[in-house]
């Protein structure tokens, strides 16, 4: 009997230093490096129940995310799941590919202006030299076309019901045409309907007159 319960107490024993141990062990959610350690030995950790204290931070350099502010002007069309393109400022020759993950319902006030969070993933070849921290813009696509007739958008103008129309150059003479336009990114624009591939569109450029200086008339 003595001997039993002394095998008892040294199993109990055990699981308690099992546990202390397992406790004791971090197991990170995933693969990455060990970027900083801000804890060093003999420290008193707090428990989880406190205000916790960050102790390792670990980076997966292969999947970085970037938050950017968008503005609320845009944010209606933004979705999840968008591709985005983007430009780290360090690296001006390489450009990311990410998408939509994350966008907040709560707006910020930054500058004056109301932005809302949005946070974009993307995934890092290993020889691309991206660092975090790095400065970085996004562009989201919010909506894509391929194969499309594209003309200047100052080249479109408005006719007296206020349609699209375009001033085409037809046998020497310039010629208006109605015309039907899609999507634009503000520099150029689709067009739907009206114009064929290989015509002239003609676009007009105002010149901001030069004065003239003494003695010229």
């Amino acid at each position: 009997k003595i001997a039993e319960s002394g095998l008892r107490t040294t199993r109990q024993a055990l699981a308690q230093a099992q546990k202390q141990l397992d406790e004791a062990t971090i197991t990170a959610p995933f693969d990455g490096v060990i970027a900083s350690v801000s804890a060093k030995e003999k420290d008193i950790i707090p428990s989880p129940t406190m205000a916790p204290k960050i102790i390792i931070h670990l980076v997966d350099l292969t999947s970085l995310e970037l938050k950017v502010e968008v503005d609320e002007i845009d944010i209606a069309e933004v979705k999840l799941e968008q591709r985005a393109v983007i430009e780290v400022d360090a690296l001006p020759d390489v450009l990311f590919e990410g998408k939509v993950t994350a966008i907040s319902p709560v707006s910020v006030a930054s500058t004056g202006v109301v932005v809302y969070p949005v946070t974009i993933a993307l995934d890092v070849p290993e020889d691309s030299k991206l660092k975090v921290g790095m400065s970085a813009t996004a562009d989201i696509i919010i909506n894509e076309r391929s194969n499309i007739l594209l003309v200047p958008s100052r080249a479109i103008q408005k006719d007296d019901q206020g349609n699209p129309v375009v001033k085409v150059m037809v046998d020497d003479q310039i010629e208006e045409r109605s015309v039907v336009v899609g999507i634009s990114d503000g520099f150029q624009t689709e067009i739907v309907d009206g114009l064929s591939e290989g015509e002239i569109v003609v676009v007009e450029i105002r010149v901001k007159p030069r004065p003239l200086g003494p003695g010229l008339f």
